[in-house]
């Protein structure tokens, strides 16, 4: 799963899930759908850190508050986008939407619609908080994009579908990054590198295919940080499909902190 800090947990294809005609909406009123979608990121994300920040211990001496100090540190970079916190961002983005177009116009239609996002939006939170805050206790964040180049070889000109992943220590993988495509010439032979590694990250794993849909692992076990993934000669290998993210480690649920399994 990714990281709420990844980037926002829904795009305005799966707004149209809940509202066919949004698209629609956004252009005759103006709105900017990415910059809503972030202003709900950034509400959610108070909100989890507000309830993560009750959930921590407090005390009576603040200079002695360590896990709160910790907490306030970390924000939500640690924090998993679970199914419950996906819908929750994917309401209450509707409800910046339809609060936004209503100021606009004074539109009572409009209004009823932020009514009843405000309503769903609220039920989501409760639902999230309710089945718990996933945490991760070692946050790989989304990678970046690869850094590709060729080297000299047998293979002729070819159109190549990358992404790459920070590996763990533990083996854990954080989101994969969004596919990058890469036209190589006539006599060469793909290579895959990495730049600045979060912390945490002990290693990375390359994924590459020829459309974006069959892109799969190329290298046996995760390669170390600095080093360059070069395709050998015999082309593609038929890898596994990138992963979606890190699952929590622990829950964090009202006021209780639940171990996974």
């Amino acid at each position: 799963m990714a990281l709420l800090t990844d980037g926002n947990p829904n795009d305005t294809e799966a707004l149209r899930v809940y509202e066919t005609a949004i698209l629609d909406l956004a252009h005759v009123e103006t709105i900017d759908l990415d910059a809503k979608l972030g202003l709900a990121t950034e509400e959610i994300s108070q909100e989890v850190l507000d309830i993560l920040l009750g959930h921590t211990p407090l005390s009576y001496a603040p200079a002695y508050d360590y896990q709160g100090s910790i907490r306030r540190r970390l924000g939500v970079s640690d924090v998993v986008v679970t199914p419950q916190i996906k819908r929750w961002h994917a309401l209450r983005s509707l409800e910046v939407i339809y609060r936004d177009a209503y100021n606009n116009q004074l539109n009572d239609r409009y209004r009823a619609k932020w009514d009843e996002y405000r309503e769903l939006s609220r039920g989501a939170k409760v639902r999230a908080i309710t089945f718990g805050i996933g945490l991760v206790s070692k946050p790989l964040p989304k990678a970046l994009g690869p850094v590709i180049g060729v080297t000299a070889g047998p293979i002729l000109a070819t159109t190549y579908y990358v992404r790459i992943g920070w590996v763990s220590a533990a083996g854990q993988e954080g989101s994969p990054s969004t596919v990058t495509t890469y036209q190589t010439v006539d006599g060469s032979l793909l290579m895959v590198g990495t730049t600045n590694p979060p912390a945490g990250a002990a290693g990375w794993n390359a994924y590459i295919g020829l459309t974006d849909l069959t892109v799969a692992l190329q290298n046996s076990t995760p390669l170390a940080l600095g080093q360059t993934f070069q395709l050998p000669a015999t082309g593609l290998v038929p890898g596994r499909v990138p992963g979606d993210g890190q699952a929590p480690d622990i829950y964090v649920t009202g006021g209780w902190t639940l171990q996974r399994g």
